[in-house]
């Protein structure tokens, strides 16, 4: 018995290690500018603290994804924010990032009225200004691989080709979720991984603009990388790193064009008013 438990346990804390960091959000990267303060134990920081809990409780409770709230309707008092999801990312690892963003934010930014965090499974924002279906591509930040592709002039074609292909998918998402993921061979033996996504209330054209810009901060050369901006992100591979099937559940890829789609008529949501304003795309 005691031999079979000296063999076990070393297992076990493999396992549990495994499965903490699978389920850890992976944090990427934050924003918080010092040009603009709020004073502690302020009428600002209580309400950010309302509205933080509210956009956390959103995500656990399926809100899609995405969703944004507003609390005050007093100016100087006013914060606005939102969370937005990886499409491919169920309800429970959607809930778990927000809601470690909701803790992270306040430690790495304390005291800003202006804050962004970035983790691979999510993005957490607020401010003192209207954010809510106003694209915005900055800050932004770029992480990519060190390694240096072979071929790069074929590599280049292909990751251009697919690109265009991903970004006018995403952009016209019917779902709700404005993403899209996409698979292009390289070689006979390498495939090429690529996924797009905005914010969802972003129009047809502000989402194609954001994303372009986006595969234009890409790095060259590189056997992966990607791009974010608070109002959507890039990223390609040469491993899959999506689960694909997820996104077509979400997304049944439309009719789609390489050229820019005219703008559509934006989305709208609903909002219930009590001490703070809160909305689902639906």
């Amino acid at each position: 018995m005691s031999s079979c438990f000296t063999i076990s346990l070393p297992l076990l804390f493999f396992f549990l290690n495994f499965v903490y960091t699978e389920s850890a959000p992976k944090f990427l990267w934050h924003y918080c500018p010092n040009t603009t303060l709020f004073s502690p134990n302020s009428t600002y920081q209580s309400n950010l603290n309302t509205l933080l809990s509210s956009l956390s409780s959103a995500a656990a409770d399926g809100a899609d994804g995405f969703a944004n709230a507003t609390v005050s309707q007093n100016p100087p008092d006013q914060v606005h924010g939102l969370f937005l999801c990886r499409g491919d990312v169920d309800i429970a690892t959607c809930g778990d990032c927000v809601a470690t963003g909701k803790q992270d934010i306040l430690q790495r930014c304390p005291n800003r009225r202006v804050s962004v965090i970035w983790y691979d499974e999510c993005m957490l924002r607020y401010s003192h200004g209207s954010i809510y279906s106003v694209m915005e591509q900055v800050p932004s930040f770029t992480k990519f691989q060190t390694r240096n592709i072979t071929n790069p002039t074929q590599f280049m074609r292909v990751l251009g080709e697919t690109m265009d292909d991903v970004t006018a998918r995403a952009s016209v998402g019917k779902s709700g979720k404005k993403v899209a993921v996409m698979e292009a061979n390289f070689t006979s033996l390498q495939k090429l991984y690529t996924l797009a996504q905005c914010t969802p209330d972003l129009i047809v054209s502000e989402c194609n603009t954001c994303l372009r810009a986006a595969i234009a901060g890409l790095p060259q050369g590189k056997q992966g990388g990607r791009m974010f901006t608070p109002s959507c992100s890039m990223r390609f591979e040469m491993y899959p790193f999506y689960n694909a099937s997820a996104i077509a559940a979400l997304v049944p890829p439309p009719p789609y064009l390489r050229s820019p789609p005219a703008p559509v008529t934006r989305r709208k949501g609903t909002c219930l008013l009590l001490l703070f304003v809160f909305c689902y795309i639906r």
